[in-house]
């Protein structure tokens, strides 16, 4: 058995009045009670049901009930889409929305959607309704509401039919038509049925559509859906007109326009009449062809008129009427009519070339505005972009300055401590020497030590001198061509008594005759701090070498010693500009100036400063200079 005819058999079994709307909880029960009712009448009596809309739709803006008001909107979206009236069904299908969309009343969301939709259909707005079909497919699917489903599919069988895609368009009917059996709706059933009448009418398969039609009619009489029941009423005829039963035809269009007129659906009644003009004029019945005629046309007029005062009626009858206007030309009226055409294009070619010319203005208008604007944009962005560097900068400048502070204060609190100790020690032998407590023998065994703790501090002094000037831009760097291998033995004779002390062999390995760009003065506090700190960090019998490596255009002077050595943090903090200092091998002091100098004098000299070393194997710190062409 057909599945189609099984469940007709199964709706004949449970006939029900018409789908009810899911309703969610209320607080007024008496409005959602009107608002059921009003919903239940919006295909067989619109008037009535626009009526009782309206009187809910008051209350519920006087007790200012969302709900209420949003599902007051969609009946009246759907009545007056009943009577053709789509400019308020438009309106009042997305007021419904603006309210009920992302609110907790899902099916009613989606009605709203679907409501959009199929008026958006009979506007021949595809695009639009699959939008709207899309969105509300969706909904049902994520919220998993069945009837929701079914009423998107319903409508999306509508949307197939009329974009002549019949296949898919009967795969969704049957689709729609399983789960409303399920749901014993006998009003989407009977709708569907109808539907099915249409495809299979486009298909030119009259059987098969005269089948489902009487179905239809049945169940449309029992639903009491007087607009569904008008159509089915034509879809009738048009079956009996293609298999030549003109009276039953001009029975079931008579039907038709009847309920036609009950609900004032103006399409039908124009479909119905352009119809029967047709068949009439098929059995030699002129007069009553022109009749219904002028009749399609009195309903056209009206809808051109409703358009004019702000009605949208843009359906597919209003086309094929043209078709019938050939008819009345026949009959006597053709040059009157040809000469209005003539007349008409004339103005619509003035006006469409007024048209062009203005809208060519426009854009030659909207054109420069936009040149303009670019170019403001542009220049606006240039400024952003030079303001954004500044604060950069200015950033930058802050932080380098907050540094130096930090610095100074860390390194003026090093300095005096270590600045104070000497100089005390010096002070207290002076007085025991002055108060003859101290014998010139005594003063003489510990003169060496004072005299170390002098050059310790006369060393410091001098690179707090050069770190100051450095960072006063008070010293000028003036690079000369000089002889590597002289400066270094200049460096390693100066600490010569400091390593002999400590037992530690500085050795010179440089290669000579090696000139190298550089300043004079600045090399030899290189030289002379990384020599040092390389004895200071050398074991007893250590070894402290100075090598140099060239390459086409730069020399690359080494400090090598196989001391205590450092940890990778230790290296970082001296590569990243820190402050760092540390004890040597005897418990010697430092103040971390003589790194923090070497780093700011190589690089004022052309060159990098580059350290290598591991924890108790040694350290070997390289800088390279430009080799004097």
């Amino acid at each position: 058995m057909n599945p189609s005819f099984r469940i007709f058999l199964i709706t004949l079994l449970t006939v029900s009045s018409g789908p009810a709307l899911a309703f969610e909880k209320s607080d007024s029960t008496e409005l959602v009670q009107l608002a059921a009712r009003a919903y239940s009448i919006f295909l067989a009596n619109p008037d009535s049901s626009i009526t009782l809309a309206n009187t809910v739709l008051a209350r519920a803006l006087e007790e200012d009930h969302t709900y209420l008001q949003g599902y007051s909107y969609f009946i009246l979206s759907k009545a007056n889409w009943t009577k053709a009236n789509y400019r308020l069904s438009i309106e009042y299908g997305f007021k419904a929305l603006k309210l009920l969309e992302n609110s907790p009343h899902v099916y009613l969301w989606g009605q709203s959607l679907l409501a959009l939709a199929r008026t958006s259909i009979d506007l021949r707005d595809f695009k639009q309704a699959n939008m709207f079909l899309i969105r509300a497919r969706v909904l049902a699917i994520e919220s998993k509401n069945t009837r929701l489903l079914a009423d998107t599919y319903r409508e999306r069988t509508m949307y197939l039919a009329e974009t002549g895609v019949y296949d898919s368009a009967l795969y969704f009917v049957d689709r729609s038509l399983a789960l409303y059996a399920d749901m014993k709706d006998t009003l989407n059933i009977s709708i569907l049925y109808g539907r099915k009448t249409k495809i299979y009418f486009a298909l030119h398969d009259y059987k098969n559509s005269m089948n489902y039609n009487r179905i239809a009619l049945h169940l449309d009489s029992v639903a009491g859906n007087t607009r569904a029941l008008s159509i089915s009423f034509y879809h009738a005829a048009r079956n009996y007109n293609q298999l030549h039963k003109p009276d039953s035809a001009i029975y079931s269009l008579k039907q038709s326009i009847k309920l036609g007129n009950a609900i004032n659906n103006l399409p039908g009644l124009i479909n119905a009449h352009s119809l029967l003009a047709d068949i009439y004029t098929q059995t030699n019945k002129p007069a009553l062809a022109v009749e219904h005629l002028k009749l399609a046309n009195q309903y056209k007029d009206s809808l051109y008129n409703s358009e004019k005062s702000g009605q949208i009626q843009e359906m597919k009858s209003l086309y094929e009427l043209e078709s019938k206007d050939k008819t009345i030309d026949a009959l006597g009226k053709e040059n009157a009519l040809q000469y209005q055409l003539i007349s008409n294009q004339r103005w619509l070619t003035i006006l469409l070339a007024i048209g062009i010319i203005l809208l060519m203005g426009f854009i030659i208008l909207l054109s420069r505005l936009r040149t303009l604007q670019t170019k403001a944009n542009h220049a606006l962005e240039e400024k952003n972009k030079a303001i954004e560097l500044q604060r950069e900068e200015m950033q930058a400048q802050a932080e380098y300055l907050h540094y130096l502070n930090q610095l100074k204060s860390k390194l003026f609190s090093v300095i005096s401590h270590d600045l104070r100790g000497p100089i005390a020690t010096l002070q207290s032998l002076l007085e025991l020497v002055t108060s003859k407590i101290l014998t010139q023998e005594e003063f003489l065994q510990v003169s060496d030590k004072v005299k170390d703790n002098l050059n310790v501090t006369q060393r410091t002094l001098e690179n707090l001198l050069n770190w100051s000037l450095s960072q006063m831009e008070g010293i000028r760097t003036e690079r000369k061509a000089l002889e590597v291998k002289m400066a270094i033995d200049e460096a390693c004779n100066l600490l010569a008594d400091i390593a002999e002390r400590k037992n530690v062999r500085i050795e010179n390995i440089s290669t000579s005759n090696i000139l190298v760009l550089a300043d004079p003065n600045q090399l030899q506090l290189i030289l002379r701090n990384l020599i040092h700190n390389a004895v200071k960090f050398s074991k007893a019998n250590g070894k402290v070498e100075v090598s140099t490596q060239t390459t086409s255009d730069t020399c690359l002077i080494t400090v090598k010693d196989c001391g205590i050595g450092m940890t990778p943090a230790e290296v970082h903090k001296i590569l990243s500009q820190e402050h760092f200092t540390k004890r040597g091998t005897q418990e010697e002091k430092g103040t971390g100036l003589g790194l923090l100098l070497c780093k700011e004098f190589i690089k004022l000299n052309g060159g990098e400063l580059r350290i290598s070393s591991e924890q108790g194997k040694g350290t070997e710190i390289s800088f390279m200079l430009t080799l004097a062409l």
